[in-house]
């Protein structure tokens, strides 16, 4: 049967009709995990115990063991070794001794730690019971976690703040760069994080981090990326000077993110700058504007204080927790709505030197520029003034909330039409759009179509007036004063 057009009198009834063709449908939902990447303690610890002989050595249970102290970074400690159930500590190379068995790989994570009684030591007997605590870092520790509470990571990488305050005011108390962005991100909303933990032996800090932007290339789930790393970067940066060296990491994570993207894994960077920037080095206009793009938000002071609870004392830590932050927010917001206006949970709020310093004369320039302020406002609470990328070029590039919109039905769309069958099947009436010879390949269908995103409200405005006559208030929004019949 045929579906009349119902443009003439058609009478009353049921009409079928087979309009059989392929069917698209969607079987899962846009991630948003946050995923961290940055430096942890180093380490993880562990406490064995076992008899101690000359001629047979007992295996250590993990992977990675530091036999020795290390300076660092990051500094570790060396193993200490005791008579079980004593206090007397035991010494190397005198009592007892490690022989480390490298992995086939050459990769030092991989490598197997015996531990052997010196056959000449008078603390130790043949075969008597020690326990040993050591240090280690397994081919785990440097690979992407999935972590679903804040407990998990401290076992993973240990206790994010210092539990002694600095002679120095204010000066930074994060212990642990990764720990501490995982607390600031669980307490600001996130369900679930990847954590990637930064290997020294991949050189610099720049080249860690790019490294661990890899090792999450190909991850679907990672669909927001934030960096961390020291509070203060004056001792790394180099001949570069704190400005340019930021700019740089700045632009790997860009960079970064538009190769997955590109790739098919969309996700977007949250960048925050290091308490020491120096904006007469290089105001946030030109931090901003040199970046340029929709798949970049930095975020915006670059210092701002929050509170150690193990110390009872304010400290000033850098904007790149308050990246994590946002990021974690956005995580658990639904992907049709951005950050603007969204209070800022964990922190205690700006210094006074950029609370002075954020105007709004200043504000707006540095938002028009592609910065996504958190202000302090009237009540004393942090906000986010426009949540904006650093592409202000277009609104689908300046929101965050209207680029996310455009992943979400990217991955969609993927998704629906990888699932869909279609690859592989014949080709048919039904098929839209074919290639055809010369011009094409008959192998090729083209799909296209437009969609509406939800547009944020960022702007409402108001007019009113007093009826002196009367005295009633009459208000009213532009909008309807537009409609508004004539006289």
């Amino acid at each position: 049967m045929t579906t009349p057009s119902f443009s003439a009198y058609v009478p009353p009834g049921v009409y079928v009709s087979d309009v059989s063709g392929p069917i698209v449908t969607t079987t899962g939902v846009f991630p948003q995990i946050l995923s961290i990447v940055g430096p942890g303690i180093g380490y993880r610890t562990a406490t064995q115990s076992f008899q101690a002989y000359a001629g047979t050595g007992a295996l250590l249970t993990f992977t990675g063991v530091f036999t020795q102290a290390q300076t660092g970074p990051p500094a570790v400690a060396a193993p200490v070794v005791t008579l079980t159930g004593t206090s007397t500590v035991l010494t190397a190379g005198t009592d007892y001794s490690f022989t480390v068995t490298p992995d086939p790989s050459g990769n030092a994570a991989l490598a197997t730690t015996s531990v052997f009684r010196v056959s000449t030591s008078t603390a130790l007997a043949e075969g008597q019971q020690v326990t040993i605590t050591y240090n280690y870092a397994d081919i785990t520790y440097y690979q992407p976690q999935l972590f679903t509470n804040f407990p998990a990571v401290v076992n993973a990488y240990g206790q994010p703040l210092a539990a002694t305050a600095p002679v120095t005011a204010n000066t930074s108390q994060v212990a642990n760069p990764l720990s501490y962005a995982a607390q600031v991100a669980f307490g600001a909303g996130a369900n679930q994080l990847i954590c990637v933990a930064l290997n020294p032996a991949d050189g610099g800090l720049e080249q860690q981090l790019i490294s661990a932007y890899a090792k999450l290339a190909a991850t679907y789930d990672a669909t927001i990326m934030v960096p961390v790393f020291p509070d203060y970067l004056g001792g790394i940066a180099g001949g570069t000077g704190v400005s340019q060296f930021s700019l740089a990491l700045a632009q790997d994570l860009d960079g970064a993110c538009i190769a997955a993207s590109n790739n098919g894994f969309p996700r977007i960077g949250f960048f925050g700058l290091p308490a020491d920037y120096s904006e007469s080095s290089m105001p946030i206009t030109a931090f901003t504007s040199s970046i340029g793009d929709m798949r970049l938000v930095v975020v915006y002071p670059e210092v701002l204080q929050a509170y150690n609870s193990l110390t009872r004392v304010n400290f000033n830590v850098s904007a790149c927790y308050l990246a994590v932050a946002l990021a974690a927010m956005l995580s658990a917001l639904p992907v049709n709505t951005g950050l603007t206006g969204q209070a800022v949970p964990g922190f205690a709020g700006l210094t006074a030197s950029e609370s002075q310093l954020m105007t709004p004369a200043f504000m707006n320039s540095a938002a028009a520029a592609g910065a996504c302020i958190v202000y302090q406002n009237r009540q004393g609470g942090l906000q986010v003034r426009h949540g904006v990328t650093t592409d202000m070029g277009a609104l689908n590039t300046r929101e965050i909330s209207m680029v996310r919109q455009g992943d979400a039905l990217l991955v969609a769309v993927a998704t629906g039409m990888e699932n869909s069958g279609l690859i592989g099947s014949p080709i048919t009436a039904n098929t839209v759009s074919q290639s055809a010879y010369p011009g094409g390949d008959p192998t090729v269908i083209s799909v296209s179509f437009s969609y509406a995103p939800a547009v944020p409200l960022n702007y409402i405005q108001v007019t009113f007036a007093i009826d002196l006559s009367t005295g009633q208030v009459t208000t009213q929004s532009a909008q309807n004063a537009a409609a508004l019949p004539a006289a």
